[in-house]
């Protein structure tokens, strides 16, 4: 019997051979980004950091939003309102129930909090301990949700493709899951993913999500 190690071995060298005989140009493709809030704020400079990466769209609450059409969408400058019924699940204002549509139909989605509250998150601004508290669970519970919590500095960055970042690359083995320090992978529907990175990834608790891509759609399941 064939050691799964060596099938994985052989598996990871068939593709990168496959992936240094296409164009690198793909590499450049830019992906829809529905943007809520006001541009007009951004730091120039990091608006333009932001648009190398991303095609970004704008976002007008008197229209509905084709979630189907974008990658990610970006709530800038969300205030805690917002922060705390996207928690909860009330949906009660257009940004609440875009957010809570954005969840349910599992489009990645970024949280960009207000200066004040992204520093009380970071535990960079003292507050009462106890509502501190609150908000870490609020925060937990969003994080759980698949959403993300960052800066616009750090979400505008460049994020080059590394070793620990498998949710990037074409193939995923058990090396690239034991080195990932994020609990959730991304992977698109094309990767391959090997036996034994599954099995790592149900050993150390972490998720493998799969995009499944049906023409401009984009859905999101759980692969374990």
């Amino acid at each position: 019997m064939i050691d799964r190690h060596v099938i994985e071995q052989i598996v990871e060298e068939v593709v990168k051979n496959l992936l240094g005989a296409k164009s690198a140009s793909n590499s450049k493709t830019k992906h829809n980004i529905l943007a809520v809030g006001d541009l007009g704020k951004v730091d120039k400079n990091l608006l333009e950091v932001l648009e190398e990466n991303w095609n970004v769209l704008p976002y007008d609450f008197r229209e509905e939003a084709e979630l189907h059409t974008v990658m990610r969408v970006i709530f800038l400058d969300a205030s805690q309102d917002l922060f705390v019924k996207g928690a909860l699940g009330i949906c009660d204002t257009p940004e609440s129930e875009l957010l809570s549509a954005c969840i349910i139909d599992y489009v990645p989605v970024t949280l960009i909090p207000k200066t004040k509250l992204y520093k009380i998150l970071n535990g960079e601004k003292k507050t009462n301990g106890e509502y501190f508290s609150s908000l870490m669970e609020y925060k937990e519970k969003l994080l759980k949700f698949g959403v993300e919590i960052n800066s616009l500095q750090d979400f505008a960055a460049p994020k080059p493709i590394r070793a620990d970042q498998p949710d990037s690359k074409k193939l995923i083995t058990q090396r690239d899951v034991q080195e990932c320090k994020m609990n959730e992978i991304l992977a698109d529907k094309q990767t391959i993913i090997t036996p034994l990175a599954r099995d790592t990834a149900r050993e150390l608790g972490k998720s493998i999500i799969v995009m499944d891509t049906k023409g401009a759609e984009n859905t999101w399941k759980w692969e374990w």
